[in-house]
């Protein structure tokens, strides 16, 4: 009992930090590891697979609102989606900085508006901290103009991922958001936390974890909804809109090899072939020809032989004979 009281205090104490800092403009800080060079041009091809041989990989997955400082400094409303990856499992190999970096360089690359990226490698963990501002917030939540509000979590490109190395799996996906009333979770969470009071509003989490027998969804589909509460609007929160599609990152199993071109041969070469085939072509007409009038020729002599022999004959046959018998 004194267990579940503390635990309860202390999740009451973290809401009440969290939206404190939500209300002051005040991020709250993010954890300490080593950051690495974040991706920004485009992957070119698809991962060759599995990646990560060797590793037994575990992830964790996280998408909540929250207020963050900006790389020009300015704080903002945002949506975070945190990637944990955890690979000394089971005694597996650990996830390197060398190959944190490969994992932020293939699964997070690519830039956009309202977009930035954070990449720590955390003792034995690589983290991808992905911050969606303004519009972009609408690719994990929509909200119509009745007020009815659906979060979801980008679960087609994080099984992808998942069934990209030789043995991971998702150990946790939780979705939060905030200044919502009314809520349920769908897709039959281990944990559902709905409307639970907060200084200002309500706070509804979803969580999945399949060591308590869950199935991780695979879709796109809304994970949690609710009403958006007036709070929603007073503290600008979001906006009206549909979802839309992630503007980054880029997701590298979608790319389509580009199939390679044929040389043309030189035009020098080609000229040349050409006349070659012409001059071919010549020959072999001389060689007809000639054939062709050989076989005139002795025909023609042929002919010319019979016809002298047949004369030669005839004149044989007419000659008058002699008295004694003899042909004159």
């Amino acid at each position: 009992m004194a267990t579940t009281l503390k635990a309860r205090v202390a999740r009451w104490v973290s809401c009440v930090v969290a939206v404190g800092a939500c209300v002051v403009g005040v991020g709250v800080p993010a954890s300490v590891g080593d950051p690495l060079p974040t991706p920004s041009v485009p992957v070119a091809a698809s991962p060759e697979t599995p990646v990560l041989p060797g590793h037994v990989v575990k992830i964790r997955v996280m998408v909540h609102p929250t207020i963050i400082k900006t790389p020009d400094g300015t704080y903002q409303l945002s949506i975070h989606m945190k990637l944990r990856f955890h690979g000394g499992w089971m005694r597996s190999l650990d996830i390197t900085k060398e190959e944190c970096q490969y994992l932020a360089d293939t699964f997070w690359s690519g830039s956009a508006p309202d977009y930035f990226v954070k990449v720590e490698s955390v003792s034995i963990f690589c983290d991808l901290d992905a911050y969606y501002l303004g519009e972009a917030r609408h690719a994990f939540y929509s909200l119509d103009e009745a007020g009815h509000v659906q979060v979801r979590a980008p679960m087609t490109y994080l099984t992808q991922i998942v069934d990209s190395f030789e043995d991971a799996s998702i150990t946790e996906l939780q979705v939060d958001f905030t200044s919502i009333n009314n809520a349920h979770c769908n897709a039959e969470p281990w944990l559902a936390h709905l409307d639970d009071l907060l200084v200002v509003g309500h706070w509804s989490y979803c969580q999945w974890r399949p060591d308590k027998g869950d199935t991780v969804p695979t879709t796109d589909e809304p994970l949690l909804e609710g009403d958006a509460e007036q709070a929603f609007f007073d503290f600008e929160r979001g906006t009206v809109g549909p979802f839309i599609d992630m503007p980054a990152p880029i997701n590298p199993f979608t790319i389509t090899p580009t199939p390679p071109q044929a040389e043309e041969p030189a035009s020098g070469a080609a000229t040349e072939a050409a006349a070659s085939e012409s001059s071919s072509a010549s020959s072999r007409g001389l060689v007809i020809a000639v054939g062709a009038g050989a076989a005139l020729l002795l025909l023609a002599s042929a002919v010319g032989i019979t016809w002298a022999r047949r004369r030669t004959s005839s004149n044989v046959a007419h000659r008058p004979e002699s008295a004694d018998g003899r042909q004159a």
